[in-house]
């Protein structure tokens, strides 16, 4: 995603993206700050110690990817165990999406899970988590943000277990990712899976929404194996007008 100053930074003295930070990766501890939930609670992020935590970042007039991925969020909570797993949305333009923005959204989105939040609070603090963990925002036309589409997992130590760079996982995926993350018995094949488009998207830059990794795979090969019959069909034909 493109870097650039997001829009509840705009009126500020200095871009706040000017500052470095340090880039988080797995096995580090994950940041804690401080946010309030949809109904208005004061939340914590060091306060979900001993859970194993799924971590997304939104905004809720967003028209495309957030809803997606809310959707998937909605199927992991009815997947995984509320009193093991915790589901956390954070808004990524906390100057819009205040209590009121978010608790609407989280009813038109059904979000009623015990363990699973959307989370709203100042921009600076916003910034201060989502920077690290390599989440960057660069405003658009007609007020939609462009994010990072970065799903984190935590183990319940809160030290970051995995990183998925698109939003093209599934929820059986990061169920499976998910459950090993907490020692549950988990799908081995459905991790593979997510691994494989994982190294795909490192590839070839992304991969279709909802795609599986095996998919994804096989979807590479076919067109390397048709670039390699084109090529074949086309030496073939220059052989034979040279012979």
């Amino acid at each position: 995603m493109l870097l650039a100053s997001p829009v509840w930074a705009a009126a500020a003295p200095a871009n706040p993206f000017d500052r470095t930070a340090h880039a988080l990766a797995v096995g580090e501890q994950l940041p804690d700050a401080q946010y309030v939930d949809q109904t208005g609670r004061p939340r914590r992020v060091a306060d979900f110690r001993g859970r194993t935590l799924i971590i997304g970042f939104i905004y809720t007039n967003c028209a495309d990817q957030c809803p997606l991925l809310t959707s998937k969020f909605g199927q992991l909570a009815k997947r995984l165990p509320p009193d093991r797993f915790e589901l956390l949305e954070i808004s990524v333009d906390p100057a819009r999406d205040n209590v009121a923005a978010i608790a609407r959204f989280a009813a038109a989105h059904d979000v009623a899970a015990r363990n699973w939040l959307l989370l709203t609070g100042k921009p600076a603090l916003v910034l201060s988590f989502a920077q690290p963990l390599g989440v960057s925002i660069v405003a658009g036309a007609n007020g939609e943000l462009l994010h990072t589409e970065r799903t984190v997992l935590a183990a319940p130590d809160g030290r970051i277990a995995l990183l998925i760079d698109d939003a093209a996982w599934t929820a059986g995926q990061v169920e499976a990712a998910a459950r090993h993350v907490d020692g549950l018995p988990s799908s081995a094949l459905a991790r593979a899976d997510l691994a494989l488009g994982k190294a795909v998207q490192a590839v070839c830059g992304g991969v279709a929404p909802g795609r599986s990794g095996l998919g994804d795979v096989i979807g590479v090969l076919v067109v390397v194996a048709a670039g390699a019959l084109v090529a074949m069909v086309v030496a073939r034909r220059i052989f034979s007008q040279n012979s």
